[in-house]
């Protein structure tokens, strides 16, 4: 799993818990249905720039901190893509050819 996904599955893990459900990775496939909806909103609605922000003073310390950790790792992954894509954009406006097969 890469970082972000680990983060990610560490708030499924707390939703899982104070939703009542317990272990996530015990949970039943219609719980876990549940559980990663849950997430989902969960982290939409937390995000600063959210067009429909949740309340978010509710949670609880642990699930903020891990809120706060995944945005970063979403805005440093969003960062590292705009910079690719911008090189490859310089490299195509320069006349250089490229795949992504040449990077073998």
């Amino acid at each position: 799993m890469s970082e972000i996904e680990d983060k990610r599955h560490e708030i499924a893990e707390l939703i899982a818990l104070e939703l009542g459900f317990g272990d996530l990775d015990a949970a039943s496939a219609a719980d876990r249905a549940v559980i990663e909806r849950q997430t989902d909103e969960t982290i939409a609605g937390c995000a600063a720039d959210s067009q429909e922000p949740a309340d978010c003073t509710e949670a609880n310390i642990r699930l903020r901190g891990l809120l706060h950790q995944y945005r970063a790792l979403q805005i440093l992954r969003d960062d590292q893509v705009l910079r690719s894509d911008e090189a490859d954009a310089r490299l195509a406006e320069e006349g250089e050819v490229f795949s992504r097969e040449d990077d073998a």
